[in-house]
């Protein structure tokens, strides 16, 4: 994919899971690549087996970091051609099961370094008349979700967020796009709790996961749901009322923490 030969692309979340797919699949592809995340040491090795790529690791859970990123960048003389927001992560479980320095923890990474660093990058996009962003939300953007009330209402932030981005600025030669897949096989299960077998409904892996976002940003698309059987999980939802797909949802996955599945 010429599409991303020779570009300098900054990924968040790319120690492990969806992120280190990323990383992989565009080095093999030729392009430049910052990597960031809380993890420096698999940072450094992930970085070590590539071509070209440098390693900015920070905790998006601090405010602060965002900003930081974006002068270091700026320090190194580089400029970003695609952003990949992608760091994010959940918790299962009753509201008040949770700490809420957990879920301030969350909506900082989810949604307050996402739209910062989408901030400061598309501004300088924008001067250049050229760049991208890929935002990687969720399936789990598109309804409620009893137990993971917080992470789908920050998905549903990204996804709404991103589809705006992508009709204000396509007129500027910068393109936007929402990742939304289902249930993948990463370490966000671990920090949501999530048991990694007998999972209801489609798994996928990182790596197709990323194959088929990577092809939907190069054919121009504002969204990708990842996925056949994901897709067809969003049309058939979409016909429910709210209260009878909450209802379900709420169903299976009661269902599977009592198994200890999520």
């Amino acid at each position: 994919m010429e599409t991303y030969k020779h570009k300098t692309i900054l990924i968040t979340g790319a120690s492990s899971g969806i992120g280190e797919a990323f990383a992989k699949r565009l080095d093999e592809l030729g392009a430049n690549l910052i990597l960031t995340a809380r993890s420096e040491d698999k940072l450094d090795q992930l970085a070590s087996c590539m071509k070209n790529a440098i390693v900015i690791s920070g905790d998006l859970s601090d405010k602060s970091f965002p900003k930081t990123l974006y002068n270091k960048i700026n320090e190194k003389n580089l400029k970003i051609d695609i952003l990949i927001n992608n760091a994010g992560f959940g918790f299962s479980g009753l509201f008040l099961k949770s700490s809420f320095r957990n879920y301030e923890e969350m909506l900082n990474v989810n949604i307050y370094s996402l739209t910062e660093l989408t901030h400061l990058f598309l501004e300088d996009m924008v001067k250049l008349g050229k760049g991208g962003i890929i935002n990687v939300s969720s399936l789990a953007s598109y309804q409620p979700i009893p137990y993971f009330s917080i992470y789908a209402a920050t998905k549903s932030y990204v996804t709404s967020f991103t589809l705006s981005l992508y009709e204000e600025y396509a007129d500027q030669g910068i393109h936007v796009m929402a990742v939304c897949p289902g249930y993948t096989k990463t370490n966000f299960n671990k920090r949501a709790k999530i048991s990694s077998k007998s999972v209801p409904g489609y798994i996928m892996t990182s790596e197709d996961v990323v194959e088929e976002s990577l092809k939907a940003f190069k054919n121009k698309k504002h969204i990708i749901i990842n996925g056949k059987i994901n897709r067809f999980a969003k049309w058939f939802i979409s016909f429910l009322p709210t209260k009878i797909a909450m209802k379900l949802s709420k169903n299976i996955i009661k269902k599977g923490m009592d198994n200890k599945r999520w």
